[in-house]
């Protein structure tokens, strides 16, 4: 391991990740020379009405001064690439990942009619990114193709390990590169940042080829059709269910455009295997005995638009859930979701089907190291500096004890969320100047942008209602010609907001007529003043403030 000139400085800048899970980005920079690790989204909280997509607010970048050199991409899941076709244009440097992860990022950036510069970082092969030496260290996870970045710098390596565990007998056979990671930690690791989604679970993860035996037993004892969900990314449980189907005997129908997406380009880069003819379309699959149809739909977090939520609702077209028809739900819970997918649960067994879950079989295992994985990860690199990421502070914490206990000095351990920067110097490792790291909200099919202040409109409007007002005024005199209007939306039960919004009317009509008239004959002073007296006044009387659109016209 390098030594530190007096004046080198490595710097950590997490935008986000860190503190929470979803949208995934992190700068490492040594002294002005920088890379950026994954480019996620995370999504909407309650609250933020109409909000589609969270992506990082990366305009603290501009203040910082780095020059940029790429973006390093550790996986293809949505909350570390879900950002990149929004945030790419913006930052206009290469992209380097692995061959899948690559296919996913050009599909998105394809949609936007963005092509980007796309590079492949082909795993144990070093490459030559600014002042930097780069490699990819294979790792698995619940998506094929999964790396940890590694980062070489004169001081030393950093080493961020993106979401990973380590599975013996993985799907497709790749393994996690653990005699790659003891190489590391022989020559000298300066900084580990790792994923800590698990470390408050003791143990190890079960193998993703667990799974397989579960899900044919389940196929093949239903006696309807099968419908299975999952997450759409993940095209190694994808395959489990296909062979699950085939073993009963099955043919697949695929409900979903992500999961078609998915597995189109999975085929195309022969990284997931089947017969064709397996395969029928879900536009015909009513012409298949429900004996011999297995779906595999997505929607296993219970989102409204999603394929098992229609199909639950008995609103996707040519399929009907009934007696004998099994669902399984072959994932987890995100958090938060819970109400949700309750209410999915609901839906099918209204229809008469009945519903198998990872609570009740080995339906689904989790793709992120536990304590045991992430002591091993530890042990192996044997970092002289620790940073916990990729997780609520809880999880970052939990981690944190799981370092210090395989050996890690405390003071070389950090704790840092979103908008706190990381600084290792020849002093240590400690905590630099916070920075801004918000987030971005994206709206709709047309994914414009929305600011803070859409958002509380937004909210004022779901939480108190609205109020219009209509106020008329002589221009020659300056004085009130009738009473102000009011309607109001979302305020009040019909059967009472009548009498109240008279009895409003009335005092607001006392108030104005009390004004000079010179403020009367000023529309835009009259306005706020409107608006301002009617808000008070309904926090007043009704405990609300409703959103108030004053009116005034001068007649």
């Amino acid at each position: 391991m390098g030594k530190f000139a007096d004046d080198a400085v490595i710097r950590c800048f997490p935008f986000g990740g860190v503190g929470e899970f979803g949208k995934n980005m992190m700068v490492y920079a040594v002294d002005d020379d920088a890379v950026i690790v994954d480019c996620g989204m995370g999504f909407p909280e309650p609250g933020q009405h109409g909000i589609d997509v969270v992506v990082p607010d990366i305009t603290g970048l501009d203040e910082m001064g780095l020059k940029i050199h790429a973006l390093l991409l550790t996986h293809g899941h949505e909350d570390h690439i879900g950002g990149v076709p929004f945030l790419l244009p913006k930052l206009h440097v290469p992209v380097y990942g692995t061959a899948i992860t690559l296919a996913m990022v050009k599909a998105k950036l394809s949609e936007r009619g963005y092509k980007g510069d796309l590079r492949k970082l082909d795993e144990h092969t070093p490459i030559k990114v600014g002042p930097f030496r780069v490699e990819g260290v294979p790792v698995t996870h619940s998506i094929m193709d999964a790396i940890s970045v590694v980062i070489h710098t004169k001081q030393g390596a950093i080493i961020h390990t993106g979401d990973f565990k380590f599975d013996a007998s993985p799907i497709d056979g790749r393994v996690s590169g653990l005699a790659r990671f003891g190489e590391l930690g022989e020559e000298g690791v300066l900084l580990l940042a790792s994923d800590s989604t698990n470390a408050t679970r003791d143990g190890t993860v079960p193998s993703e080829s667990t799974v397989g035996p579960a899900l044919k037993e389940a196929v093949a004892t239903c006696k309807g059709k099968v419908v299975v969900t999952t997450f759409a990314s993940n095209m190694f449980r994808i395959q489990q269910i296909i062979e699950a189907a085939q073993a009963a005997g099955r043919r697949v129908a695929i409900a979903g455009r992500s999961l078609e997406k998915n597995i189109g380009l999975s085929r195309e880069l022969n990284r997931i295997k089947f017969p064709s003819d397996i395969l029928v379309d879900i536009k015909r699959s009513h012409s298949v005995p429900d004996s011999e149809l297995l779906i595999i739909a997505t929607g296993s977090q219970g989102e409204w638009r999603a394929a098992l939520a229609r199909i639950a609702q008995n609103k996707f077209p040519g399929i009907r859930l009934g007696v004998d028809d099994l669902v399984i739900f072959s994932s987890s819970n995100i958090p938060g979701n819970e109400r949700v997918i309750a209410g999915l649960f609901n839906h099918i067994y209204r229809r008469g089907a009945r519903v198998l879950h990872a609570r009740q079989a080995d339906l689904h295992v989790s793709g992120h190291a536990q304590a045991d994985e992430l002591k091993t990860m530890l042990t192996l690199t044997k970092p002289k500096y620790f940073y916990p990421v990729h997780g609520e502070f809880r999880n970052l914490v939990e981690h944190q004890e799981l370092g210090v206990s395989t050996g890690i000095a405390f003071e070389n351990t950090v704790l840092a969320e979103n908008g706190q920067s990381v600084v290792i110097d020849e002093y240590g490792i400690g905590h630099g100047p916070k920075f801004h790291a918000g987030a971005v909200f994206v709206d709709g099919t047309h994914r414009d942008e929305v600011d803070d202040l859409v958002l509380r409109d937004r909210r004022i409007l779901a939480d108190d209602g609205m109020i219009s007002v209509t106020v008329l005024i002589s221009q020659h005199e300056g004085t009130l010609l009738t009473k102000p209007e009011l309607v109001a939306r979302g305020v009040l039960h019909e059967s009472v907001s009548e009498d109240v919004l008279e009895e409003a009317a009335d005092d607001m009509h006392r108030h104005l007529n009390k004004l000079d008239q010179e403020m009367l004959a000023d529309l835009d002073e009259t306005r706020e003043e409107v608006r301002v007296w009617l808000r008070r006044w309904c926090k007043r009387h009704l405990g609300r403030r409703p959103m108030v659109l004053p009116v005034v016209i001068e007649i």
